[in-house]
């Protein structure tokens, strides 16, 4: 995607260009290994530039799923276009009327979240049997997002989002849950990460066939730290808050400073909902690893836990984050 912003007196326009990635035979590149080469095999400026800049865009299913606007001649605000490669162009096959400015785009199988600079995070759903893009719900409270990305754990599926705040929250659709409400999506977490996130990336975890299919997110800020978010199982979750709890006020911290304190959510505005604290610290819960043998023998039995469970816990949660 590109935009063509000229200045503030004309209106900026965009534009898709679409690349093959082919293999060169015969040609060895970098360390032996094969050797690829780009071509241009379209670009919407040969027919007509997009009267809008292309904000996000990202595959679904074989289409390409496309953000753009707003501008003052489009009503209302950002629209997405589902367009589909026939005969060597582009072809719009379907459309979504956004809101204000869509900053962000994630497609997993028909399921997509798009992002958007006040309006927080929507959930629709693909059908291209009728070739509609559907809303399934949406987070009613304001958010500015920076970034967003699926998280999966079996058969449960969540949606992460990073706002300006510095904050990052997890978002469910379940119409099952008693806390359901229509067309709303239900926030499950929270925390304040303290730097704002730019970018997610979902990445497997290692699989576990008690646990399925699991799915973290690596993510980057624009300070240049690395980071990732992910999913616990319900046993290990629970084993691991209590202990840290317990390091809380078991050892010290940097400059006294309470932890907890620091990773709880801050809002925009005033606090809507009630605080979902359901995110844990793995660098709080690394402190356990250092301490003594004493007060780690200490600490296990005061939470009524072996101490091999929490470093298994500890080792498994180290390694599902690795990149290899």
């Amino acid at each position: 995607g590109f935009v063509n912003g000229e200045s503030e007196a004309a209106r900026a326009t965009g534009r898709v260009y679409v690349y093959e990635v082919s293999e060169v035979v015969g040609l060895e590149g970098l360390e032996g290994r094969a050797s690829y080469k780009v071509k241009q095999v379209f670009s919407s400026a040969d027919l007509q530039d997009i009267k809008a800049p292309v904000t996000a865009i990202c595959q679904l299913e074989g289409y390409m799923l496309v953000a753009q606007g707003p501008n003052p001649g489009m009503i209302g605000g950002s629209k997405l276009y589902v367009y589909e490669w026939v005969e060597e162009k582009l072809v719009g096959r379907a459309f979504f009327d956004a809101h204000l400015y869509i900053t962000t785009l994630k497609t997993i199988k028909c399921f997509i979240i798009c992002g958007d600079v006040h309006h927080s995070i929507h959930l629709l759903r693909w059908r291209e049997d009728v070739r509609m893009l559907h809303l399934l719900a949406r987070d009613p409270l304001p958010l500015s997002v920076h970034a967003c990305e699926f998280l999966v754990m079996g058969s449960q599926l969540g949606m992460i989002a990073s706002d300006d705040e510095k904050n990052v929250q997890i978002f469910i659709f379940n119409p099952n849950s008693p806390d359901y409400r229509k067309q709303q999506l239900t926030c499950r977490a929270d925390v304040h990460v303290g730097t704002c996130i730019n970018k997610f990336l979902r990445w497997p975890m290692p699989l576990r066939p008690h646990l399925g299919v699991r799915l973290a997110a690596h993510f980057a800020t624009i300070d240049g730290a690395l980071g990732a978010i992910s999913p616990l199982s319900q046993e290990a979750f629970f084993r691991l808050r209590a202990l840290s709890t317990l390091l809380v006020t078991a050892v010290p911290h940097v400059a006294g400073l309470n932890p907890r304190t620091w990773r709880l959510f801050r809002p925009t505005l005033s606090m809507k909902r009630r605080y979902a604290k359901n995110f844990l610290d793995a660098n709080l819960l690394g402190r356990y690893l250092h301490l003594d043998l004493a007060l780690q023998m200490q600490l296990a039995f005061a939470l009524r836990h072996p101490r091999d469970a929490i470093l298994g816990d500890l080792y498994e949660l180290l390694v599902s984050t690795l990149i290899t």
